[in-house]
């Protein structure tokens, strides 16, 4: 009795590892299909700027490598963390793109708030039109400050990072999924 409880307790255990293996294969390629798309689209663009999309959501690979520790080489792990690791710094780098951007915005938005109550007579028509020519001239002002930084790390990163998914070592990971698309 011990030895079917037994038993039955490992293969549960050795079911549910597959299974979690199987999950997060799966989970990490589409990461970097996605991840891919993105680069796709960015390349495609041939511009970065604050309307890219994350290239990372989650560094899954992370999460998850230590499934694969017995079944991948040192070059698949390498090329798997190349990846996953350039696609964090272009996740950062967007992520500062957008900051510089809302403050750019939220600065704009306070000149106007500090240039509007310095209007003398404000409910006057001659305040009201001093008014509107400043929101006009506010609005039509198209410059924001857009730091070169995040973009050079987003295109150094690019070069980095390679196509992970026509590489063996995705083909092992498919295989791990049990996909073979």
């Amino acid at each position: 009795m011990t030895l079917l409880v037994g038993g039955t307790a490992l293969a549960v255990y050795w079911l549910g590892k597959r299974y979690e293996k199987s999950s997060a294969a799966t989970i990490i390629i589409m990461d970097v299909r996605h991840a891919e798309s993105v680069v796709q689209s960015i390349l495609e663009k041939n511009q970065i700027d604050i309307s890219i999309k994350d290239v990372l959501f989650e560094n899954n690979w992370s999460k998850y490598k230590h499934l694969f520790a017995k079944d991948f080489s040192q070059d698949d792990f390498a090329a798997f963390n190349r990846f996953f690791e350039s696609c964090a710094e272009m996740s950062y780098a967007r992520n500062r793109m957008h900051e510089v951007f809302y403050t750019t915005i939220n600065t704009k938005a306070r000149l106007m708030q500090e240039k509007i109550y310095s209007i003398d007579n404000l409910s006057t028509p001659e305040g009201q039109e001093k008014l509107r020519q400043v929101v006009a001239d506010i609005n039509m002002s198209k410059q924001l400050f857009d730091p070169d930084e995040p973009k050079e790390r987003i295109v150094r990163n690019l070069q980095m990072m390679g196509r992970l998914s026509n590489t063996s070592s995705f083909d092992k990971l498919k295989k791990f999924s049990g996909s073979s698309k």
